[in-house]
């Protein structure tokens, strides 16, 4: 497996039909994947969205990139390489990344199967390409590839393991100090 075939949403997994990220609540870290790689997302009233990686030790990569896809650039890289911010509804819908609110939350289920059924009444042998095309923006595979490398350059840095423990714990994490390139 390759560091870019992670298998986490319809895109990693090519998947050539309409996809809905229904987001109620928090929706953190590699959530973001499925917001980032849907045709369509919509969020409760009460919806926040937010990127701890850097705060626990690990890379934001992949979902900063996509999510750049859908909205502007300083607003999707705002949270990479800093403290995380939890980011309302609001904010991420005027910016684009979210297709529809839903109040109250409580519908927001019910709305994503109406969007659904509208979607699937459809010709799926029209509704498919528009969908698989979106996968094929090669400036987006390759800063994927290049995000990816980051990513997995991580796995079993010891300050994985460190990030979670120290959340867990409820402490300050006690991070390995930057070694320079050899």
């Amino acid at each position: 497996m390759s560091s870019l075939d992670l298998g986490l949403t319809a895109w990693h997994c090519n998947v050539g039909k309409p996809v809905i990220t229904a987001v109620n609540g928090v929706c953190a870290g590699g959530g973001l994947h499925w917001v980032a790689d849907a045709d369509i997302v919509i969020a409760s009233a009460d919806a926040t969205f937010v990127d701890p990686h850097v705060s626990i030790g690990q890379v934001s990569a992949l979902e900063t990139i996509a999510l750049m896809r859908r909205y502007r650039r300083g607003r999707a890289a705002d949270g990479a390489g800093r403290q995380p911010r939890a980011t309302h509804r609001a904010a991420r819908h005027q910016l684009g990344m979210i297709s529809q609110v839903v109040d109250p939350p409580e519908k927001l289920r019910d709305v994503a199967q109406e969007l659904a059924e509208k979607i699937a009444q459809n010709s799926p042998a029209a509704c498919a390409p528009p969908s698989a095309l979106c996968a094929l923006e090669y400036g987006l595979t390759d800063a994927c590839r290049e995000g990816a490398k980051h990513l997995t350059s991580m796995w079993g840095h010891p300050d994985q393991d460190e990030g979670p423990r120290a959340f867990a714990d409820k402490r300050s994490p006690q991070w390995l100090p930057l070694e320079p390139d050899s």
